[in-house]
């Protein structure tokens, strides 16, 4: 059965897209990066004056509370998407798309979801029985397969606990002698209709993180840390570069001890620290002095990924504050002029954003209109972003070149129209009318020419061909050897698709002749060309494989089509060019181009007989005008084929073939 077309988006739709306000992002970048560094520089200007008269506890608390902040926004941002891709990949079990029953299926998918998310260090699917398949990131690579936890003596209590749960959990962290790193991992439970399934298994190894913080407030010469509790370290800038070995720890999380970072101040933090008091209720402070220098620490807890909360802080010298405070006092006196700079610097850079991201969109325009031979190469950028979105552009239009050689534009361009006026490209039963071409004699031709040689004349050959057919709104469907299929009235509907095809059949005909002047003048052989045309219906839409599909046609219609041009062979003689039309196409193409009944005429397959017209041309074949005979002045009409109307330019011919001129 053939699929029914989707209801087209309502007119309230498409009148709420078209009242939609869109700025132009030049003057949103310009205005916008001004106005935003009026506003910050200002703002800090005003703030830090007045903060400069407050006492230095309240400016470290405020300053304190921002990177704590943003300390625990980037924790949390290097772990959610581990839990963004458990809920995932157990929506898909859970909805039958993926079956966990299946090793390879499951494996590629977990492969897949582990390459997107580069915060993830490895993902799994265990079974009730222990067995599973996962996909971890080893040796920088990507690597899946099977694996079997049966007899394993160290699973996680969560593992064995999966029936019994119904929402994920976060366990400790847990030590990888693969991955010689530790990581935390999170368990989801997938039931399908109420039966337990397994678990999906996200592992975050917090390498990284220790990384971020290096870069974490450098110039402002605070210490961000993250602490498990308080005696081991997650997380610190002093752990970068290090490597540990947890694998025969006897006790405690596999992390580093508070006396094993180096940093003296720290350690001593629990042991030696004095309690300070905390504008904010939620953040503890502590003071502790280290080889006769002040350090204070800031500190606050963080729940959500375990039983343990975590202890996110940061630390800094007391004498970093009044040295802060005394630049602020100095900023003042030239925080007009650092102002203006500022907002002169803003424009500059938004003006140069937007003239890249401009020709980026003018770009992405002519890419949408498929005139992927104009584009320029996007120039060079120093913001790395952009850069990338240039070369990746740039890399993108070259392989689009090489796409559209293979693919049909036009055609294309006609399925993205259909789609965006009914919703969707659906099988329809269709009224087209088909062409099939084909070179006589090609065999014996080729034998004695070279092969690039053979290539270049079907390139040069298919090349004439096409531009008639697309001048005519045509489609090519397909090259077969040396012969070409091409379609009318799909995928947009086209009423007088029988004439289009015609008058595509007569400019082919004067093409071919017209390059057999040149191949003959250049001491090449000319080149014999059969065409064969016919009209009815067809099933159209896109058919193929699931790994390959094409946007074709199939039918009755196509077959006859084929033998039509087949028959040709018998009646070309020394013609450079016959075209063949069956008397349905005839009389719905009428007074597209001359035709000259050729009678009833049987096909190679077919039962009974096939009424056929030949198409013949000016100066080629003298042919009446408005379609009336020379002896009787009246109008001919086929014999058994439906009766073109008067004046239609096709003319009738006996059976014997004779014209009547």
């Amino acid at each position: 059965m053939l699929d029914t077309p989707s209801a087209p988006p309502s007119a309230r739709a498409r009148a709420a897209a078209r009242k939609r306000l869109r700025l132009p992002i030049a003057a949103v970048l310009v205005a916008g990066f001004g106005s935003l560094m009026l506003l910050a520089v200002a703002s800090v200007l005003v703030l830090g004056l007045v903060s400069a008269s407050t006492n230095t506890f309240a400016l470290l608390n405020d300053k304190a509370d921002l990177a704590l902040a943003s300390v625990e926004i980037r924790v949390r941002h290097q772990l959610d998407p581990a839990r963004d891709m458990a809920r995932f990949l157990a929506g898909l079990i859970e909805r039958a798309d993926l079956d966990p029953t299946d090793p390879a299926v499951l494996a590629v998918t977990l492969r897949g979801a582990l390459a997107a998310a580069p915060d993830v260090t490895g993902v799994a699917f265990i079974r009730p029985d222990l067995t599973g398949v996962r996909a971890a990131r080893l040796n920088g690579g990507l690597q899946a397969g099977a694996f079997d936890l049966q007899g394993e003596a160290d699973i996680a209590p969560e593992l064995l606990d999966g029936p019994n749960r119904s929402a994920a959990a976060w366990i400790d962290p847990r030590w990888s002698k693969e991955a010689s790193n530790s990581f935390i991992s999170l368990y989801q439970p997938v039931r399908r209709d109420g039966r337990y399934l397994g678990q999906v298994v996200v592992g975050v190894s917090l390498g990284d993180l220790s990384r971020f913080l290096s870069l974490l407030y450098v110039e402002q010469g605070l210490n961000a840390f993250v602490l498990y509790d308080h005696t081991h370290v997650l997380a610190h800038p002093a752990l970068v570069g290090r490597s540990f070995d947890f694998s025969n720890k006897p006790d405690g999380p596999p992390l580093p001890r508070v006396d094993q970072v180096d940093d003296p101040a720290l350690a001593a933090l629990w042991t030696d620290g004095t309690p300070v008091q905390a504008l904010k209720k939620r953040v503890e402070g502590k003071a502790v002095s280290v080889m006769g220098d002040d350090y204070l620490f800031l500190m606050r807890s963080m729940a959500g990924y375990g039983q343990q909360d975590w202890i996110i802080g940061i630390g800094f010298r007391d004498g970093e504050v009044s040295g802060e405070i005394r630049r602020l006092y100095k900023t003042g006196l030239v925080g007009l002029a650092i102002l203006l700079v500022s907002v002169a610097v803003a424009l500059y850079v938004g003006r140069k954003i937007s003239r890249q991201v401009a020709r980026l969109a003018e770009a992405a325009d002519r890419v949408r209109a498929f005139e992927f031979r104009d584009i320029a190469d996007l120039p060079d950028s120093r913001l790395r972003e952009m850069a990338r979105a240039a070369s990746a552009f740039n890399a993108m239009v070259a392989g689009l070149r090489w796409f559209e050689t293979y693919v049909p534009k036009a055609l294309v361009l006609r399925l993205m129209r259909q789609r965006e006026a009914i919703g969707g490209l659906v099988s329809v039963q269709r009224e087209v009318t088909v062409m099939f071409t084909d070179i006589r004699g090609f065999s014996r031709m080729a034998e004695s020419m070279a092969a690039a040689d053979t290539a270049a004349l079907l390139n040069e050959h298919f090349t004439l061909l096409a531009a008639c057919i697309e001048a005519e709104g045509g489609t090519v469907d397909k090259f077969i050897g040396d012969s070409l299929m091409a379609f009318w009235g799909a995928p947009e509907a086209q009423e007088n698709h029988a004439a289009r095809a015609l008058r595509a059949a007569h400019a082919i005909h004067h093409a071919v002749c017209a390059d057999n002047r040149r191949r003959i003048a250049a001491g090449q052989a000319p080149i014999h060309v059969r065409i064969g045309l016919h009209s009815g219906p067809v099933v159209v839409g896109n058919i193929g494989s699931a790994s390959r599909i094409n946007y074709t046609i199939v039918g009755d219609t196509v077959n006859v089509a084929a033998r039509i041009e087949e028959l040709s062979a018998a009646l070309q003689g020394d013609a450079e060019v016959i075209v063949l039309t069956s008397g349905v196409t005839a009389a719905k193409g009428a007074n597209a181009a001359p035709l000259v009944r050729q009678g009833g005429r049987s096909l190679r397959g077919r039962t009974g007989t096939t009424e056929l017209w030949r198409m013949v041309v000016p100066n080629a074949v003298e042919v009446p005008r408005d379609g009336e005979s020379k002896e009787n002045g009246e109008p001919t009409q086929p014999a058994s084929s439906p009766a073109p109307r008067p004046g239609t330019g096709v003319q009738a011919e006996s059976e014997a073939g004779s014209s009547v001129l």
